[in-house]
Order: structure tokens, then C-alpha cells, then sequence
């Protein structure tokens, strides 16, 4: 037996909307996409910020567990701990990011990707 339960998350069938007699189908699909395609940018956006901060809190930690080797200051050992707790911190929102990024349903912009192109 086929499992179709894949399909019902796609966000496609827009043709098949019936729509109010007074509604101008063009401007509410018009509308649709560009609500999706800032969506879309948004999370862009977030997952280029985590990105950043990840690679941020990385070269904290590095230059800061050198000076925590290198003397045994115990203010460069809180720091220490704390820039820890924060990439962790990252590493549990990137998780979530990916969650939601799989959960979300695919559409027209989505549902494929180009494999090469002449």
C-alpha cells in the first residue's frame, strides 16, 4: 500500500482555493507568495545570525581557554564557563531551528531544488 502522508504538508494547491467572487485571485496569490517568501527570508535571516554568533562564541572560547591555560586566573575561568553555557545555549537553538525548519510545509520555492543548469 502507499503511504501518501507525506503529501498532505505541501503548501501548493492554491489553484484549487475557492475564492469570494469579490476577491482578485491574482492580488490574494500575489500576496500569499510574498508572505511566503518573507517567511522564508526570516529564517534565512535567524539562521545566518546563529551561524554568526556560533562562529563568534567559538573564537571567545579559543582565545579564552588559552589565557585560562596559560595562568590560573580565576576571572578567565569564569569566563570560561560561562561562553561554555552560551555555546551551549547556541547549540540547543540550532537544534530547535532545525526542528522547526523540517516541520515547516513545503511549497513552490521549496519542493525542489535545481541539480544543475545549463
Amino acid at each position: 500500500m502507499v503511504d501518501y502522508s507525506k503529501w498532505k504538508s505541501i503548501e501548493i494547491s492554491d489553484d484549487e482555493d475557492d475564492t469570494h467572487p469579490n476577491i482578485d485571485t491574482a492580488s490574494l496569490f500575489r500576496w500569499r507568495h510574498q508572505a511566503r517568501v518573507e517567511r522564508m527570508d526570516e529564517m534565512q535571516k535567524s539562521r545566518q545570525e546563529l551561524r554568526e554568533q556560533m562562529k563568534e562564541t567559538e573564537k571567545q572560547l579559543k582565545e579564552v581557554s588559552l589565557k585560562a591555560k596559560a595562568s590560573d586566573d580565576n576571572e578567565a575561568k569564569e569566563k570560561l564557563k560561562k561562553l561554555e553555557s552560551e555555546k551551549k545555549e547556541l547549540e540547543d537553538k540550532e537544534l530547535e531551528l532545525e526542528k522547526k525548519e523540517k516541520t515547516l510545509p513545503w511549497n513552490v520555492d521549496t519542493i525542489s531544488k535545481e541539480g544543475w543548469s545549463k
